[in-house]
């Protein structure tokens, strides 16, 4: 038992009644953790002879370890108050402190307890925010469908915001997990600013200049990415291939005379004869690069003229990036719109052939003319299934699913809104370390990770598929989750 009450000693010598004190118990206290975000609840038995209508309560907890500042939680004799604090580490505590005033002799008692805050954020889904159109925040999803050995649901909102006193600037379009130097990070984009999230406690670790080695001259992010031992960075018409597991900062550009775009192809498995593959909007070519490591050959090539396959690839002229991705049979994947008419193709490559010490560029294997597909003109939204041959799109309000496995494409509705609805975001939902785990949820690559909003309320989908080679959606087991401001990006996390 722990015992800690005011003691008022009487030096007078007059003969008067002696001040009935107040003793608080902390038997089973001593020691207090909450996990961040939950609500802290601390019942003490107060012992006092008089009556507790004249006792006063303040509880009040300093708004960092070992800071002199302190913030007041309640006025309440019992405690039940929300703790939003960063987690703490075992040896730096915040203090917690209990003032019981006797209000009839204006005497304080104090009690102080050691609270550690653990972390309460774990693996499942980021989703990136704005209520302005300006700024971002950032919130958290775990369900047992996003977090391993987790039951029921859990919803942070805002956990940026409320951890940092602010939001961060601009509007976030792209979110990714990576583990950098053995830490778990997410890095998140916006029209000009890369920045850095610490998973373990929702602070920023950094923007712009502080995760490179060499400061750019200029932000213009474009896209996150990753192949086989390379984090990817677009920038402004330039990439960066890093290797995070040796390396806590991104390195310097690729030297190439071509116009990266954000849309790119890039392979997970390992010494692939081409890593990455993309299409040059600037100069009408199709290009790809070999390696991204200072072993291989790293340079960038313009696709070679030739008649051989099922298109010319140096004749594809005046297209924009629609969506661009490798499948699992290494095979690379390109969806085209014409810039002059609107027509849409999805342009099919094989995975190149290494002959050492030359590689042979990847070959034009398939072309697929999607431009009667129904919406497909105001589509915005488009995604590639890893393993299997299918591409979602989505309008503002509707699903649909292209099916390329033979040598028609055919294309099906799989979805639609309800009214006011409108998507804002779509992506396969995939574990944080697909493809190089070896242990994934149940979901992982079977699921769509959608979000919509209404004008007033954003919500996320998470929308089972099945039905291998058709891409149905399992409506009857869609989770939904909502109260989000709009949502503008998503990505797992560990």
């Amino acid at each position: 038992m722990i015992v800690a009450q005011s003691c008022f000693e009487d030096n007078s010598g007059f003969d008067i009644n002696t001040i009935d004190g107040v003793v608080i118990d902390t038997t089973g206290n001593s020691e207090l953790t909450v996990f961040q975000f939950d609500n802290l609840v601390v019942e003490p038995n107060v012992v006092y002879a008089g009556n507790e209508e004249n006792l006063a309560f303040e509880w009040k907890i300093n708004i960092a370890p070992t800071d002199t500042i302190f913030d007041i939680l309640s006025n309440d004799k019992n405690l039940d108050a929300p703790i939003a604090y960063r987690p703490t580490d075992a040896i730096r505590n915040h203090e917690l402190i209990l003032t019981v005033t006797d209000t009839q002799t204006d005497i304080d008692y104090i009690m102080a307890w050691p609270l550690r805050v653990l972390n309460n954020i774990g693996q499942g889904i980021v989703v990136a925010t704005t209520s302005d159109g300006m700024s971002t925040d950032l919130s958290h999803i775990m369900s047992e469908q996003v977090t391993s050995d987790f039951d029921g649901l859990d919803v942070k909102y805002n956990v940026y915001s409320s951890l940092n006193d602010g939001t961060i600037n601009g509007v976030t379009k792209q979110l990714k997990y990576y583990s950098i130097y053995g830490q778990d990070a997410v890095l998140g984009i916006t029209d000009n600013s890369i920045y850095k999230i610490n998973t373990v406690d929702f602070t920023l670790g950094g923007t712009n200049g502080e995760l490179f080695y060499v400061d750019r001259p200029v932000y213009s992010p474009q896209a996150l990415g990753q192949v086989n031992q390379g984090s990817l960075f677009i920038n402004n018409g330039n990439l960066t291939a890093t290797y995070f597991g040796a390396s806590q900062k991104f390195g310097v550009a690729f030297d190439s005379e071509y116009t990266v775009p954000g849309i790119i192809a890039g392979k997970t498995v390992q010494s692939p004869p081409v890593t990455i593959m993309f299409y040059d909007e600037e100069v009408d070519e199709f290009v790809y690069q070999p390696s991204i490591t200072q072993f291989g050959d790293s340079n960038m090539y313009a696709m070679p003229n030739s008649n051989d396959g099922a298109f010319n690839p140096s004749t594809v002229d005046d297209k924009i990036n629609l969506a661009a991705s490798v499948g699992t049979d290494g095979n690379f994947r390109h969806l085209l719109k014409d810039e002059n008419n609107g027509d849409v193709g999805l342009y099919i490559f094989d995975s190149g052939e290494s002959v050492y010490p030359d590689v042979i560029p990847p070959s034009a294997i398939g072309y697929y003319d999607l431009s009667e597909a129904p919406e497909i003109q105001n589509a915005e939204l488009f995604v590639f299934v890893d393993n299997q041959r299918i591409l979602y799109y989505a309008t503002d309000t509707k699903l649909y699913a292209v099916l390329y496995s033979t040598a028609t494409a055919t294309i099906q509705e799989r979805y639609t809104l309800g009214e006011g609805e409108r998507f804002t975001t779509l992506q396969i939902y995939q574990d944080a370390d697909y493809p190089f785990g070896s242990d994934y949820l149940p979901l992982n690559n079977r699921a769509l990770l959608a979000s919509t909003y209404d004008e007033n309320e954003g919500r996320v989908y998470l929308m089972p598929l099945i039905n291998t080679g058709v891409g149905n959606v399992d409506v009857d087991n869609i989770q939904i989750w909502e109260g989000f401001d709009e949502v503008t990006a998503l990505t797992s996390q560990f």
